[in-house]
This record gives C-alpha cells, sequence and structure tokens, in this order.
C-alpha cells in the first residue's frame, strides 16, 4: 500500500511539474501572440523573413556599409515606420532621429535585436512579437497590448 501511494505521489509531481513549465512559445502565446501569427502574415503578405532564436524575424534589405555597426551602448540615428498587422501606422519618424540621443541598450528589445543585424546605412524590416516590443502593456491607446509590431528601419548613423 505504501509502495502504490509513493507511486501516485510522485506521478502527480510529475503532471504538475510538466503543467506548469513554459516554453517560449507558450510564454508568447500568453501574451497574445504566436509565431503562427508571424508566419500567417508572412505567407498572406508574400513577404520572407529569417527567424532569429529571440523569436524576432527579420528581413534585411540593405545590409549597410560592412564597417559601422550599432552596439549596445552606441546611439543610433534612424528612420523608422512601425506598422501593426492590420496596416495600420502607429508610428514614424518623418526624418533621422536619436530620440533624444537614446543609447540601443534603452529601446525595445526588438530593436536592439534588429539593428545589431545591419551596419550603418543599412535597411532592414523587423516582425516584432510583442514579448519583444511593448508586450501585454501596448502604447496608450497608439499600440494595443499583446500587439505584433513590424517595423520598417534605416540605420543612418552611430554615435
Amino acid at each position: 500500500m505504501n509502495t502504490v501511494v509513493k507511486i501516485i505521489c510522485a506521478s502527480l509531481l510529475l503532471i504538475l511539474g510538466a503543467c506548469s513549465k513554459k516554453s517560449s512559445s507558450d510564454e508568447l502565446r500568453m501574451d497574445g501572440v504566436t509565431e503562427n501569427a508571424i508566419q500567417r502574415y508572412l505567407h498572406e503578405h508574400n513577404e520572407t523573413a529569417i527567424r532569429d532564436v529571440s523569436g524576432l524575424y527579420y528581413r534585411v534589405d540593405v545590409p549597410g556599409d560592412s564597417t559601422h555597426f550599432v552596439k549596445a551602448t552606441s546611439i543610433p540615428t534612424v528612420i523608422y515606420t512601425n506598422y501593426l498587422v492590420t496596416g495600420e501606422v502607429v508610428g514614424t519618424s518623418l526624418g533621422p532621429t536619436d530620440f533624444d540621443h537614446r543609447m540601443l541598450k534603452n529601446h525595445i528589445p526588438g530593436w536592439q535585436i534588429g539593428l545589431q543585424k545591419i551596419s550603418q546605412g543599412g535597411k532592414i524590416r523587423l516582425y516584432i512579437p510583442s514579448a519583444l516590443a511593448y508586450g501585454s502593456v501596448g502604447v496608450n491607446g497608439i499600440i494595443p497590448p499583446n500587439a505584433i509590431l513590424i517595423s520598417d528601419l534605416e540605420l543612418v548613423s552611430i554615435r
């Protein structure tokens, strides 16, 4: 009898432990953004992108000068447009901006990862899961919570 109780208890612990584990895709699902949603968007719009291990998808349109690369402590000057998957523009620079001298490490994780894939003069399109953008918070009625963010970025210069 004692052995049966131990086996049942061990089985329950294994089951409960398996239920509590979350893979990175589970975390993205909890944010309302799945990898499937980005893949579906790419398919529906006949676009191709590379998947980074972080879950960020990207397409390098112009690699840049291959000499000047941005680091976490660099201050990038970019021209950008941000979209939702609906096509709605939710932000644009209308010209070069360095966001009041903001270092790359102080931008959203999707930009931190993506901008390091090009060099000065480069252009990239990022398909950013909400977990690497504004997450479950969003941005004051502009970017809804759990939104996939699509960013077109040109890395104009680096300081």
